[in-house]
């Protein structure tokens, strides 16, 4: 299996639709050890899985840039054609802990409320939503917090029928408020988990809301990603497309006491199984224990 690399313009699309200057200062913050270090962790996933591409940013906390940029994608794949296949939008369930922080900006609900997902579906203006675990009977009363951290669909709906009353509008308004205007790309999401990390919003939810990223990967399907170097808070996301393949994703930042760094995993794979925490969070889980053994922070604890 072949597979092509497409690094600095995998996220931003193509070099020729993008200002000289912003290529050129990316390119100078790019950590090139850990450029070709995630490049492989990345590429040794995809082989594992018969993945049909990869990507994945590593970004640095305190100032926001990028050490490390990656894309992959199998050139012997039916949907391969160029680098612009990177710069494609999907919704991505890693926007849920941002919507959850846009929730509780609101004052209307705290992680510790309960709401009800019943047996995974949930029928609501003649939309169904469904949780991963339907088929096995869903989750039935849970916290919002547990529901983030099983990616419960159904859970983060009613937290935002909570906070919103429905006013798709007022949602949109509270992102703006947070200065969150687009979460169209891998790199606006990481962005706004970096904010997270760096506590750009309301302190107390801010917390709550970390607290919870750190519960789904200690006991949510975040577990993956798990490290016994660092500790680690985030996100997994799974979503099938409509032409059936599927996207996996982890987002998250570490270590969790003073976070140093937040990595982006997005993983595109054509059939079952199909998950964020095991595949994606995995990646993301190597990649960290790579930073942990060679940056200064890490071995001066």
């Amino acid at each position: 299996m072949r597979y092509t690399i497409l690094t600095i313009i995998a996220f931003i699309g193509l070099a020729s639709c993008q200002p000289k200057q912003k290529t050129i200062e990316l390119t100078s913050t790019i950590d090139s050890t850990l450029q070709i270090k995630a490049t492989s962790i990345l590429e040794n996933k995809l082989t594992e899985l018969n993945a049909l591409s990869g990507q994945a940013i590593v970004m640095e906390v305190q100032t926001g840039h990028i050490k490390a940029m990656v894309g992959v994608e199998r050139k012997d794949s039916a949907d391969y054609q160029s680098c612009e296949n990177f710069s494609q939008t999907h919704e991505s369930a890693l926007i849920q802990p941002i919507s959850i922080l846009a929730a509780l900006e609101t004052g209307k609900m705290k992680l510790s409320d309960t709401v009800d997902v019943g047996d995974g579906i949930y029928i609501c203006k003649g939309d169904t939503i469904k949780d991963h675990n339907w088929h096995r009977g869903g989750y039935g009363k849970i916290t919002i917090k547990q529901g983030l951290a099983s990616s419960s669909d159904i859970a983060i709906y009613k937290a935002m029928e909570i906070a919103f009353n429905g006013y798709t509008q007022a949602y949109y308004n509270q992102l703006k408020d947070m200065g969150i205007s687009n979460l169209d790309t891998p790199l606006q999401i990481l962005t706004a988990y970096n904010s997270i990390a760096n506590n750009k919003n309301n302190q107390a939810n801010i917390d709550s809301l970390k607290q919870a990223l750190e519960y789904a990967v200690t006991d949510g399907l975040g577990q993956p990603a798990k490290s016994d170097k660092v500790q680690i808070a985030g996100e997994t996301g799974t979503v099938q497309l409509e032409d059936g393949s599927y996207i996996v994703e982890f987002c998250g930042y570490f270590p969790t006491n003073v976070p140093q760094y937040s990595i982006i995993v997005s993983i595109h794979k054509e059939r079952l199984p199909a998950s964020g925490g095991l595949m994606a969070g995995d990646v993301f889980r190597q990649i960290t224990e790579y930073i942990s053994t060679y940056n200064k922070y890490f071995n001066s604890k």
